[in-house]
């Protein structure tokens, strides 16, 4: 009814710019998103210097889900009223919301020239001064915050993911249990304070506290995504369960966002076939070490590809991938919706997922089905859970006929050899002679995240140490930087029986060519269960260090025996733990076998399939075609 009469009032008033307010007031209560802004512009149009008007188009288009362009409202806000706090507190949170931490900052220290007494200020300049990384600055604009409103959950929050960053995670929990007791639905706080969990290397409870997040809150995506994510690390869930989990989700974000299925465009004129990619990790990430090849290989005479970028922090490497893709659409902080609409203006005939439920990737859009194909492959070793993505490309060895069917939204298709085709860095360091020459015991290592790393990998890894007295390990990775996960991991080799001095455990490396010749410390890599590794996998064979895998229940149990297949070396694959023993000891045995895979191993590597760009890149595309052919029939 009150739209009804706000049609009438315009047809007597059409030049009031309030009658078009009022409009679209009425107009976003009842869900009309696009009439509303345009009821908007339109009183804009009549009173384009009212800055009242564009701080209202703001906070409309905030509410309906586009920061960035709500950003841009504020921003003209402030610009008509110098001395009015609230356009720049509104513009700071905005851009924060979609990464811009720099303007973010900026514009919230114009705020602050204003007003220095607003916890809501300190607490989005906290968030945004965190986002740049600037953890110390970041403590000191929450604790601000905390003395202006000592109540506030949101200070308390952004507290703890400071102290978290600069690795203070006893006093992080500490904050984000003080925001839960102010708050304890909060679902932000849960999510930051599982987080912390992982750090401190407790994998069950930080899964637990990602599915208490959802469950506080079933809309908030990164709690869904990192609960996901998570729950592939740990031993207690097989197959079956993870795939139910993801559908769970999957069924969630098809209620709430309908797909509207593009169209098929190949009928009209013949055009190279138009795929795009969708990816938060075109930078100097582990996926680049397969994107890479790809983007370099790929036939542009028969195929046009586009990068949807959602990339937080560009480097030189987003650089190199912008020039080595045909269109290049950064998508960073836009709505869903936008971009689905971007996709079909530019006729995309197959959009592939490159990075599943891991940070940063807007994988929700794919339910809104922009484009006629839609595949998933790389970034996430698990099915996406979202029925409108179509296919899967993996390989018979890391997804098996039969259960990994059964177990993944998509079909699977399975390309011949393996899914992957590994580039390495541009400098790499000289493969060195192992270091069981020099010091008369075997060193074992592993890379990879300690999140892959549990008890049972503990007991298992203190088992082959105990039977092969004298032989280290090295564990190495960015976790291990804190102090406290160190002690953790530390406390349970003890507990395994297995001194503190024959484990020696490395943090995180600034450069990638020095975690590259970290592995001239090893001899034998350690391959983790039920996750393995992949990038490291890739980099340990290309310094020469041969990799024992135990192969598990699931695709990211798999991926290790499928690259080890593909290289022959079948040996160093074990179906049970006793065999991933017998493996790693029969190798240890032998310095010279291990002194002749390091000469070895890099050339092995280069001239297999698995470095095959070509070969890689003609697979992919056949398999692009066959599935153009069977939407066109």
């Amino acid at each position: 009814e009150a739209e009804q009469l706000s049609r009438q009032l315009l047809e007597l008033r059409p030049t009031d710019p309030d009658v078009h307010v009022l409009r679209a007031s009425i107009l976003a209560q009842l869900q009309e998103s696009v009439s509303s802004v345009e009821s908007l512009d339109r009183a804009i149009e009549l009173a384009p210097t009212r800055a009242d008007l564009h701080m209202g188009r703001g906070e409309l288009l905030a509410r309906l889900g586009d920061p960035a362009s709500a950003a841009e409202a504020f921003g003209s806000a402030a610009r008509l009223s110098p001395g009015w706090f609230e356009p720049r507190l509104a513009r700071g949170c905005a851009l924060a919301q979609i990464g811009r931490y720099r303007e973010a900052v900026t514009t919230l220290e114009e705020a602050l020239e204003l007003r220095t007494d607003s916890s809501p200020l300190w607490i989005t300049l906290s968030g945004a001064l965190q986002g740049q990384g600037r953890s110390h600055e970041a403590e000191a604009a929450a604790r601000r915050a905390i003395a202006i409103e000592p109540g506030a959950p949101e200070a308390w929050t952004n507290l703890g993911s400071a102290l978290q960053a600069q690795g203070r995670l006893r006093e992080a929990l500490e904050s984000l249990d003080r925001a839960l007791a102010l708050n304890p639905g909060y679902a932000m706080a849960t999510y930051n304070r599982a987080h912390v969990l992982n750090e401190q290397w407790k994998g069950a409870e930080a899964v637990a506290g990602f599915r208490r997040a959802v469950d506080l809150d079933p809309d908030y995506a990164p709690g869904w995504h990192a609960y996901l994510f998570n729950l592939l690390y740990s031993p207690d869930i097989g197959e079956e369960g993870i795939y139910q989990e993801h559908r769970r989700w999957g069924r969630l974000i098809e209620r709430s966002r309908p797909a509207k299925p593009a169209a098929p465009t190949l009928r009209r004129a013949q055009r190279r076939v138009r795929v795009g990619y969708v990816s938060p990790d075109f930078r100097w990430h582990s996926c680049a070490h397969f994107l890479r090849p790809l983007f370099s290989a790929h036939d542009r005479q028969q195929f046009q590809i586009t990068a949807y970028a959602s990339v937080q922090r560009p480097d030189r490497l987003t650089e190199w991938f912008r020039g080595h893709a045909d269109v290049w659409r950064d998508i960073h902080g836009t709505p869903y919706e936008k971009i689905a609409s971007q996709i079909r203006d530019d006729e995309i005939d197959i959009l592939v997922d490159l990075a599943g439920h891991t940070a940063n990737h807007p994988l929700e859009l794919f339910a809104l089905q922009p484009a006629p194909i839609q595949i998933s492959w790389l970034g996430y070793p698990a099915t996406s859970g979202l029925g409108a993505i179509g296919f899967r490309l993996t390989d018979e060895i890391a997804d098996p006929p039969g259960d990994a069917d059964r177990c993944h939204s998509e079909k699977l298709i399975r390309l011949p050899g393996c899914f992957l085709c590994y580039q390495p860095a541009g400098h790499t360091p000289e493969v060195v002679s192992p270091p069981v020459l020099r010091n008369g015991f075997v060193t074992f290592g592993s890379f990879n995240s300690l999140a892959k790393i549990n008890g049972h990998t503990v007991s298992i890894w203190a088992n082959l140490l105990r039977s092969l007295p004298g032989s280290r390990l090295i564990l190495k990775n960015k976790t291990l930087s804190g102090e406290c996960a160190r002690r953790t991991v530390s406390a349970a080799f003890l507990a395994a029986g297995i001194a503190a001095d024959r484990v020696e455990l490395r943090g995180w490396l600034a450069r990638p060519e020095q975690s590259l010749a970290a592995y001239a410390d090893i001899d034998i890599a350690l391959d983790t269960f039920p996750y393995n590794g992949t990038t490291t996998t890739f980099e340990a064979l290309w310094m020469g260090v041969p990799v024992i895998t135990l192969r598990s229940d699931r695709h990211a149990g798999r991926v290790g025996a499928s690259i080890l297949t593909h290289l022959g070396e079948r040996q160093w694959i074990a179906s049970s733990p006793e065999q991933y023993l017998a493996a790693a000891r029969q190798l240890a045995s032998a310095p010279a076998l291990i002194a002749a895979n390091r000469l070895a191993l890099r050339e092995r590597l280069a001239t297999s399939r698995l470095c095959d760009s070509s070969g890689f890149a003609a697979n992919l595309e056949h398999v692009y075609r066959e599935l153009l052919t069977g939407l066109s029939c």
